[in-house]
């Protein structure tokens, strides 16, 4: 039965609707919670940045309340030069939300190895928020010159920075060292054993 009462309802509704360019809203529009998770719904921005604004502009929105405006600003300012841009997208590695965060990251490690000495720089930074974000996009750039930083951060207070820092001097090839010794990548160890079977 009530799967009849829906069907009447939306015909009902697709009547109503004829000859007029209403919006779609469904039920979980409308609901000022999730019934599941009880998290309320995000109200949408009445303005999205583009790509016409200013770096200015696009700075000025990286800071806004809204999440989805800083996310997008952020997104919009990895197309704007590193000398206009970066330090707004540093900042931004210190912002509440994840994905604001994680745009900030992947806009940062977009720049390139241009970018590098300003990244290895932001692994000693005072925020530890700046630490993680700055670990992850030196991991990116492959840059071996950050390697003694990222040595330092693998063992900072902070734990995202760590694991960060981590993941990052992994993927680099490189252990965390242990005493004065270097934990060697599993794949050299392998070509050492060969060679000295060879021999």
């Amino acid at each position: 039965m009530d799967e009849e009462k829906r069907a009447e309802d939306a015909t009902t509704e697709e009547k109503r609707a004829e000859g007029k360019a209403a919006p779609i809203v469904t039920r979980s529009m409308r609901d000022e919670a999730c019934p599941t998770c009880g998290a309320e719904v995000p109200s949408m921005p009445e303005v999205l940045p583009d790509p016409s604004w200013s770096t200015e502009k696009l700075i000025e929105a990286t800071k806004d309340k809204h999440m989805l405006v800083r996310s997008n600003a952020i997104i919009l300012l990895s197309k704007r030069a590193p000398s206009e841009a970066l330090e707004a997208l540093i900042e931004a590695l210190k912002d509440e939300e994840y994905l604001v965060k994680s745009n900030a990251m992947v806009a940062i490690a977009a720049y390139g190895k241009q970018i590098s000495d300003r990244m290895i720089q932001a692994l000693d930074d005072a925020d530890k928020d700046v630490r993680a974000g700055a670990a992850w996009v030196v991991g990116e750039l492959k840059d071996n010159r950050a390697i003694e930083a990222l040595e330092r951060v693998a063992k900072d207070d902070y734990p995202l920075a760590r694991i960060q820092a981590k993941a990052s001097l992994l993927a680099m090839g490189r252990g965390l060292k242990k005493g004065s010794k270097d934990v060697a990548p599993k794949e050299e160890a392998k070509d050492t054993s060969i060679d000295d079977k060879a021999e």
